[in-house]
């Protein structure tokens, strides 16, 4: 396999399985922190108003999960890919991160939220990177 399409199937199944992982945590997060009574996903206004009423535990499983999908992707991609492991990993971490903003901008979240959440995932993404090279250079 060439080096460009091992970094390209390193890119996709580390975001990909970066973002399981977020999901099955967040998931994980929501049994431990159910949303309150009557909250309709679908609707907006329902989502607003859960989130004022949510507990900061609740929020921490959140950026826990990011982090742990950033974590868990940077890892995988650094593990596949031959060449530039530490860069590829950060795409992941990349990637995960749009879909974060995006989360941000479609669901209110407090201040501290948005600014550490926005934060975490190039970081983790690299520390993924620095445990599959075993924290040589990649």
């Amino acid at each position: 396999m060439s080096v460009v399409i091992r970094g390209i199937v390193a890119v996709v199944f580390g975001t990909v399985v970066g973002g399981m992982i977020l999901a099955a945590v967040e998931a994980l997060g929501h049994r431990v922190y159910p949303p309150p009574p009557g909250m309709n996903p679908n609707d907006p206004e329902s989502i607003r108003a859960a989130m004022a009423q949510l507990p900061m535990g609740a929020l921490l499983f959140v950026l826990l999960a990011w982090a742990a999908g950033a974590v868990g992707g940077g890892w995988l991609a650094a593990l596949i890919a031959r060449r530039a492991r530490v860069r590829l990993a950060l795409l992941v971490g990349a990637l995960l991160l749009a879909g974060g903003v995006f989360t941000l901008i479609q669901i209110p979240h407090p201040l501290w939220f948005q600014v550490v959440g926005v934060l975490v995932f190039l970081p983790a993404a690299y520390l993924g990177a620095r445990v599959a090279t075993g924290g040589g250079k990649g």
